[in-house]
């Protein structure tokens, strides 16, 4: 969502057909994957921040009872801007329910203070693995370098690390190099890694900006 304003009615997302799982700790991690591809997760951080949630699931943040605990989080997904998304035509009696595109990830147009690089991943995240692969925990273990030199970077940026939980971790190192390559997870010696397209979540492709923040890719410019 581009603005604070409410989705519309038109579109039906899985926690407003199902609202008591949102609640259920037993399915967090449901709920959690659901969240994390959702359109409207601008929207339910803003939401959360206005009425100071304090539990449930609220755009990928599971919050126990502490509101301020949960706030960092819900900050860093409220200042994501994404375009508009355009709703495909469908005639009023259709039953179809086409999933929706998400939408576009944009970098905030307002200046950040300067963060460390594991607080810029951590915002980027929003405390979230982000590979996702089919047996991911959703939980941000560690930081994985996309450089797999024999010498440690001394200053990485953002564009040169991704959080994954620890099973996520395990799978990227164990791929296929070439297949790794193709992915973004690991980079060639000699690119710069804030050129080289990163296949997020398993859903889209983006840029991992230096400043810790992401760049939606479209058509012939999704490979890496």
């Amino acid at each position: 969502m581009s603005d604070s304003s409410p989705p519309s009615p038109s579109r039906s997302f899985a926690c407003q057909r199902d609202p008591e799982r949102w609640f259920d700790r037993r399915s967090r991690g449901d709920t959690l994957a659901q969240c994390l591809r959702c359109a409207a997760r601008r929207w339910c951080a803003q939401e959360a921040l206005r009425w100071r949630a304090s539990y449930g699931m609220w755009a990928g943040v599971w919050i126990d009872g502490r509101h301020d605990d949960a706030l960092p989080y819900l900050q860093a997904i409220a200042v994501d801007d994404p375009a508009p998304i355009a709703r495909p035509a469908v005639a009023a009696s259709s039953t179809s329910h086409q999933p929706v595109a998400p939408a576009p990830l944009r970098r905030p147009s307002a200046p950040l203070p300067p963060r460390s690089v594991s607080a810029a991943v951590l915002a980027r995240s929003s405390g979230h693995c982000e590979v996702l692969a089919e047996t991911c925990r959703y939980t941000f273990d560690r930081l994985v370098s996309r450089c797999r030199s024999g010498s440690a970077i001394e200053n990485p940026s953002p564009a040169q690390l991704f959080a994954a939980c620890g099973t996520c971790a395990e799978i990227v190192a164990c791929l296929d190099r070439r297949l790794a390559v193709r992915l973004g997870y690991v980079v060639d010696t000699g690119r710069d890694p804030a050129f080289v397209p990163f296949h997020w979540r398993g859903s889209r492709w983006v840029l991992l900006d230096r400043d810790g923040w992401l760049t939606e890719l479209c058509g012939d410019a999704q490979s890496a």
